[in-house]
Formats: C-alpha cells, sequence, structure tokens
C-alpha cells in the first residue's frame, strides 16, 4: 500500500492511498481526516476491498461466484445476506435494461433468467449448466459504494474514490472547489462529482473489446466510450455496460426507468479517467 499525508495546508489536510484490489488499482483521497485515522481507514478499506474479491471474483478458488459456477445446474447454493442482496438486484436490473446488463453474459448460451433465487433458504441455482456468472461489469462499483458507506460512517464528508480509472466516485467536495472535477484522458470531456459517481465503458486501452453484447453473445467494438453519471456507483457501472452493449436505438428506453442518471458519448476510445 502506498500512503502519503500533507498538512503543509492546516484547512486542507490530505491522505492519499493507493494499493492493488481486484485486478486494477485503487485509489482514495481523504480531506481533513487525521492522519492516525486515515491510515486507519485505509486499511479497513483495503480489507473490505480484498473480502469483496473473495466474495465476487470468479476466478479466485473458494470464491462465491466461483463455487456458485461449479455447482451446475439446479445445485442449491448457500450464500450470505449480501451476496443474495447483489444477486437480486442483478436481476432486477437484468430485466429493467431489457438484458443488455447480464452477469452471465460470458455463458456460451443465454438463458433467463440464468439463476434462481430462494429467498427462504437464501440460496441461488443455475438454471442450466452452461451458465457462467461474471462479476465484472458491476464489482468495482458496487465495491465502491461499500466502501463510501464505510467512510461515511467513520464521519468522512470529503473524498474521491478511483477504481481503476473507469470508475470513480466522490462525496463532499474539493477542498478549493465545488465538488471533485473530473477529466478524461485525451478528451474534452469533464465532468464534476458532487456526492455522485461516474462509470466508463469502452473497449481496452489496447483497444480490444471485452463487453459482450448478451442478445447476440458477441463481443462489442465501438469507436467511442459511454459515461454514466449518477448517484451510486453500482448503478453507474451497470448503465454504461448496458449502454455500451445496446443498439443505439435501444439507449433512452433503457435510460427511462433510472431517474437521476444520464449518460455521454466520449468520441475518444481507449483511455480512462
Amino acid at each position: 500500500m502506498e500512503f502519503i499525508y500533507s498538512d503543509r495546508n492546516p484547512s486542507a489536510r490530505t491522505a492519499f492511498v493507493s494499493f492493488d484490489a481486484m485486478h486494477t488499482v485503487f485509489e482514495m483521497i481523504l480531506v481533513n481526516v487525521e492522519e492516525e485515522k486515515a491510515r486507519r481507514l485505509a486499511c479497513d478499506v483495503e480489507s473490505l476491498l480484498h473480502s469483496l474479491q473473495s466474495l465476487l471474483d470468479r476466478h479466485a478458488a473458494g470464491s462465491a461466484f466461483s463455487m456458485i459456477n461449479a455447482a451446475g445446474e439446479g445445485v442449491a447454493v448457500g450464500v450470505d445476506d449480501e451476496l443474495f442482496s447483489i444477486l437480486q438486484f442483478c436481476e432486477a436490473f437484468r430485466r429493467g435494461t431489457y438484458g443488455y446488463f447480464d452477469i452471465s453474459a460470458l455463458s456460451v448460451y443465454a438463458v433467463a433468467p440464468p439463476y434462481v433465487l430462494d429467498a427462504e433458504a437464501r440460496t441461488v441455482a443455475l438454471s442450466s449448466g452452461h451458465v457462467m456468472l461474471d462479476a465484472g461489469g458491476f464489482g468495482k462499483g458496487y465495491a465502491l459504494d461499500r466502501v463510501k458507506e464505510l467512510l461515511a460512517a467513520e464521519g468522512v464528508s470529503d473524498c474521491l474514490l478511483n477504481f481503476g480509472d473507469s470508475s470513480v466516485s466522490g462525496a463532499g467536495r474539493h477542498p478549493f472547489g465545488d465538488g471533485w472535477q473530473v477529466s478524461v484522458k485525451d478528451s474534452a470531456d469533464m465532468f464534476c462529482l458532487r456526492d455522485g459517481s461516474l462509470s466508463i465503458s469502452g473497449c481496452m486501452p489496447d483497444g480490444k473489446a471485452h463487453i459482450v453484447n448478451p442478445a447476440s453473445r458477441q463481443m462489442v467494438s465501438r469507436d467511442y466510450m459511454i459515461a454514466v453519471e449518477g448517484r451510486s456507483a453500482f448503478v453507474c457501472e451497470v448503465l454504461s455496460t448496458a449502454l455500451f452493449a445496446a443498439p443505439d436505438e435501444m439507449r433512452q428506453a433503457l435510460m427511462s426507468s433510472f431517474d437521476g442518471y444520464g449518460y455521454t458519448e466520449i468520441r475518444k476510445c481507449y483511455s480512462g479517467i
């Protein structure tokens, strides 16, 4: 972990934190938090993100997602309340985005719904042996919302969180400005986050397509990115993924169910925040 603390300006004491998590880099700026507390919060956040990775990473042996995927068709797998709620939200988002957000998009065949939840038993069972669940379309956003909750409970009012240069969330304000100004590399696009979040979906920095259209099961390649801004980082990631995959003519209908969220096409691709 990298931890840098500056109290040169007593009115804007700042902590910068950076570490690897969920196969990318997480960065955090805390404003006007005592150094000892900032160090403790950095460790708490790192622990939280590693626990979420062990829950959501389908590649990690023993993770909840890997065990569900390995169970096979119709085998009920017990999950904790947090994962059960996540799966409930993901299924609601699948329906609410006309299927263009689908955590089973990497499966060989489309199955709807891809899994069945039992609220009383707190279990999940795959609808087919061909289904594979993947948290790549929402994991960083969900993690950012959890970090914001942790920091708010600790009395932190002003912070900026960046996950992998594709999902960012700001609370409160920059010490010398209104909100947090976030720019997009190699473009003129600028966003000001005031207790809000931003997610950008597109091709990889090297131009490789990695987002699947759940309807066609084909990788989506476009010459622009989609940026979604709104309160929840989780919802922003869901919507940016769905909008990038969906045909242009579906976007207005898709967004109509999500009040308080807006999207922007960023024409300069292959770059992050």
